[in-house]
């Protein structure tokens, strides 16, 4: 229960900031709540509920998540593919902060934040900023980097805890149907992607990464197993 206990905007990664397995918000085939605001780039007050009536791809990200900045490029192209669809960043906590680049304490530093991280990664997309306390963060998920396709009528027809360009793909190619498999087996970005985004936050953030990454690949591999064995026993 360590990641739902712990303080939201930690000031340093530490394996107990994340609970891998807990997923919490809509699921595949249930409606969404669109009952949330946040703030655009410019400052301005958004609701969620303004994209109603659209096909979304909704996807969690930071300045400092690696995970996040292997999708730009990517999801860019699917942009082009399918023009119907609005695909937009949420903009949660640091994944990495550090010594260079804390945790937001305002809504003003965290749109910042955002801002930067638009500029540096070229980004197209639009960007929610969520709350400082990360409102929709809690009721949605709380990973750094999760993804929800939803459909005009508000319904969820797929979402996954860790966000990949091809899944995305699959299933809006075949958006008739619900797709239920919510967990991707993963053991991070490449090292030329995670070392520059860890960075970011500054050489201690990149040393935390560096010190958990065994316990961090024991996390995933257990609940990789636990998944799959699962699926198996349902069967």
């Amino acid at each position: 229960m360590a990641a739902r206990g712990e303080s939201y905007n930690y000031a340093r990664f530490k394996m107990s900031n994340y609970e891998l397995g807990y997923f919490p918000g809509p699921r595949a085939g249930e409606p969404v709540n669109y009952d949330y605001t946040f703030r655009t780039l410019n400052g301005r007050e958004v609701k969620l509920a303004d994209y109603k009536g659209k096909w979304l791809v909704v996807e969690s990200g930071s300045l400092t998540c690696p995970m996040y900045v292997k999708n730009v490029k990517p999801i860019d192209r699917l942009r082009a593919k399918y023009p119907d669809v609005a695909f937009l960043v949420v903009y949660v906590r640091e994944a990495h902060p550090g010594s260079k680049l804390k945790p937001a304490q305002t809504m003003d530093e965290k749109v910042a934040y955002a801002k930067r991280n638009k500029e540096d990664y070229d980004d197209p997309r639009d960007f929610l900023v969520d709350s400082v306390d990360g409102r929709w963060h809690h009721d949605w998920g709380l990973l750094p980097n999760m993804v929800y396709i939803i459909s005009p009528e508000g319904r969820v027809i797929y979402r996954a805890d860790w966000s990949f360009a091809h899944n995305i793909d699959r299933v809006l190619s075949k958006r008739d149907r619900i797709d239920s498999n919510e967990h991707i087996v993963i053991y991070g970005a490449a090292p030329w992607i995670t070392v520059p985004v860890t960075l970011k936050g500054g050489w201690d953030a990149l040393w935390d990464i560096a010190k958990t990454f065994p316990k961090l690949i024991w996390a995933h591999a257990s609940i990789d197993i636990a998944t799959w064995w699962n699926k198996r026993r349902n069967r």
